[in-house]
């Protein structure tokens, strides 16, 4: 192989290495941006601030139930499943301007939660768009066998 063949692809390597690494950074920064919403939620909710939970939704949130009707579903949880006690990430995906919320970046966080009485898998999506200066929740799934039980 020629010299100047062999310079050419190491500086293809090395330029596809630094977009990877770049475009990875950026991936971490809007997970731990969508983390820290979440962390909010759940200091709200663990103080039982649900009313103060609720700004963290976004508008696209509230098509289908009102701020209302989510707050004293959140607060029903709590009766069914106990006190929160605690949540760690176990999953999460991030897509950069891709998404039905419009042009911005879309993360998805798969969320274990400790309640006093029952587990739970909390599903969350988080949008910001390009001209927003936070993360808003616009999906939110809750799933555990003690919402069946109580």
């Amino acid at each position: 192989m020629k010299t100047s063949t062999r310079l050419l692809l190491v500086r293809i390597t090395r330029l596809l290495i630094g977009c990877v690494a770049i475009g990875g950074c950026g991936f971490q920064q809007s997970k731990q941006d969508a983390e820290k919403v979440l962390a909010r939620h759940f200091q709200a909710v663990a103080t039982n601030g649900y009313d103060s939970a609720m700004g963290d939704y976004g508008a696209q949130f509230f098509q289908k139930t009102t701020k209302d009707e989510w707050s004293q579903t959140l607060a029903r949880l709590s009766g069914k499943l106990g006190a929160f006690q605690g949540y760690s990430v176990g999953g999460w995906q991030v897509f950069k301007n891709a998404g039905t919320f419009g042009a911005g970046t879309t993360v998805s966080l798969k969320c274990q939660v400790t309640y006093a009485k029952y587990p739970a898998t909390e599903s969350f999506t988080l949008f910001k768009g390009t001209s927003d200066s936070d993360y808003k929740i616009v999906g939110h799934s809750i799933n555990s066998d003690g919402l069946l039980k109580e």
